[in-house]
């Protein structure tokens, strides 16, 4: 919550008007005006690779909700869902998307509201109680207050670095993900595309809000009563699946089927999200006729179901102690500050050109790498590496892109062409 004016005041000034003056469908046609079809190619790979992961893990998180509640086996749920949600979203296109949101939105907000309103009427308690059984829950697993700040990497998380982590995280994919870009560019002006962002994050705040308030019910329910959590869940591996077991085994029937449908139906809204904007991103690179785009968009949408269904498998082999909140970093947020940097290279440094914004980018994976997986990679070379936290990954890998394309961009790595209209500070009538 920290970061959330910042981050919005960055969003509102920085990235939406600087996008919404170029007409253009896809952002990464911004990467081929300002660097070249190299750097273009660049960031649609790399766009590609991090949905991909993005939706192997919420199709990993949707199974293993739905495999834990009905016995099958995982792979079956994995399988299942991605081809549901791939087939949908091939036939019923961007309708199709609009509409499951909608039920969606319903869904979950009535389920969440409902969740908290039974544990409160249940057990006779309200938030001061479900404070309270929070804090003593944490003393007695002796896990230690968030602090401030620490220089120590291996710290797991502190107040501003995980502030820091979540303002990097929305600026770059505000400027730089296909899924969220193309809110804007479906708008018609810079106005209207401000009022949808803000429209977004209040309703983001609120959301948020009220998960958590049910996640400390939830707390409340079985710490604070000493009740055992359902079919036999470990909170410490599982926490991830408690509150969906919870629906299912304590809410009136119906209703907790109710909200299993509307976490299913946000993992299939992120989905077919994720799909509609990969087939839109690989059609406009592709030159071809009106008729043969509807075509091979289609033929996109299955061969990329096809790829978040696998990704979302073998995401299931990641350590255990990672848990969700500690994994996304290290895989498709991975790619985030590194194809944010790219961006964030072509508004503000003249002297840097597409040589030298390539290699910034892939040191910036480099980076990103070395510090998500340094224990993994210590093991791979024969030493006790420490685990470093994951809220420097996307700090230390933008920072890198953008400090090695500056230092080759003085060395004589310069674009070759004018930059007239692509700079940040050109449509402010200031010297390039």
């Amino acid at each position: 919550m920290l970061a959330i004016p910042l981050e919005m005041l960055i969003v509102w000034f920085l990235c939406i008007p600087f996008l919404m003056r170029f007409r253009i469908t896809s952002v990464y046609e911004y990467l081929g005006r300002r660097f070249g079809r190299e750097t273009r190619r660049l960031g649609v790979v790399l766009f590609i690779l991090l949905v991909m992961l993005w939706m192997g893990f919420v199709v990993l998180a949707s199974a293993r909700v739905l495999a834990q509640i009905s016995g099958w086996p995982l792979l079956m749920v994995i399988v299942s869902v991605g081809i549901v949600a791939t087939l949908y979203t091939m036939l019923g296109g961007l309708r199709a998307v609009i509409w499951t949101d909608v039920v969606q939105v319903a869904l979950l907000i009535g389920g969440g509201l409902f969740t908290i309103i039974y544990v409160a009427v249940t057990t006779g308690t309200w938030l001061p109680d479900w404070f309270a059984a929070s804090a003593r829950q944490l003393s007695a697993t002796n896990h230690e207050t968030l602090p401030i700040f620490s220089v120590d990497p291996t710290v797991r998380a502190t107040v501003l670095t995980v502030a820091l982590h979540m303002c990097i995280w929305h600026v770059c994919t505000h400027l730089s993900n296909q899924m969220t870009v193309q809110r804007y560019f479906s708008t018609t002006d810079a106005v209207k595309a401000r009022r949808s962002f803000v429209t977004a994050s209040l309703f983001g705040v609120g959301i948020n809000l009220m998960l958590v308030t049910v996640g400390l019910s939830l707390v409340y329910f079985y710490a604070g009563q000493g009740i055992a959590v359902d079919d036999n869940l470990a909170a410490s591996d599982n926490h991830d699946q408690i509150f969906p077991v919870f629906a299912i085994n304590r809410l009136p029937p119906g209703v907790g089927g109710a909200i299993l449908a509307a976490l299913l139906a946000a993992a299939m809204s992120s989905i077919d999200s994720g799909i509609n904007s990969i087939a839109t991103v690989i059609t406009q690179e592709m030159k071809r006729a009106e008729g043969e785009k509807v075509r091979q968009a289609k033929i996109m949408t299955c061969v990329t179901g096809a790829f978040i269904t696998v990704a979302a498998y073998l995401l299931n082999f990641m350590p255990d102690d990672w848990g969700i909140v500690a994994a996304l970093p290290r895989t498709f947020n991975a790619i985030t500050g590194p194809l944010g940097g790219l961006f964030l290279i072509g508004m503000f440094l003249p002297v840097a050109g597409q040589r030298a914004a390539i290699a910034g980018t892939i040191c910036g994976l480099i980076v990103s790498i070395g510090v998500g997986y340094s224990s993994q990679l210590g093991t791979l070379f024969g030493q006790a590496w420490p685990t470093l936290s994951f809220t420097w990954v996307m700090p230390c890998s933008l920072a890198t892109t953008i400090a090695v394309a500056w230092v080759l961009g003085r060395a004589g790595w310069r674009p070759t062409h004018s930059l007239d209209g692509l700079l940040w500070k050109t449509d402010h009538g200031e010297p390039e």
